[in-house]
């Protein structure tokens, strides 16, 4: 609440006013309000078999996503080693071959 509602000025002790001496005994400034129980009763939550359902079979689709995604990615690896081992081969075959017509054709 400001100063100014309450009374005094900065450099002097705010009073309450009259009217909230009253309200002021009566609440806890530093104590809370202890939290209610919110459960009914024992009873168990409702059951929704068309949810289990669903819910089974997300879960069984992600897993089916989630190994497609794991052998996707060994097919790929495989593809670039395959790729990187295609190009070595015929870039030592290219080398070679102009290794030999320059011995042929400069008598090296």
């Amino acid at each position: 609440m400001p100063r100014a509602l309450v009374g005094g000025r900065g450099d002097q002790p705010v009073r309450p006013l009259a009217g909230l001496k009253d309200a002021v005994a009566d609440y806890t400034w530093h104590m809370a309000e202890p939290a209610t129980d919110s459960r009914a009763g024992d009873d168990a939550p409702p059951f929704d078999p068309v949810a289990v359902d669903r819910a089974y079979l997300q879960e069984r689709a992600r897993r089916r996503a989630r190994i497609e995604r794991s052998r996707a990615q060994r097919r790929a690896s495989l593809r670039f080693w395959l790729v990187l081992l295609v190009l070595v081969a015929v870039s030592v075959l290219l080398t070679l071959t102009i290794w030999r017509e320059v011995e042929r054709l400069f008598g090296l």
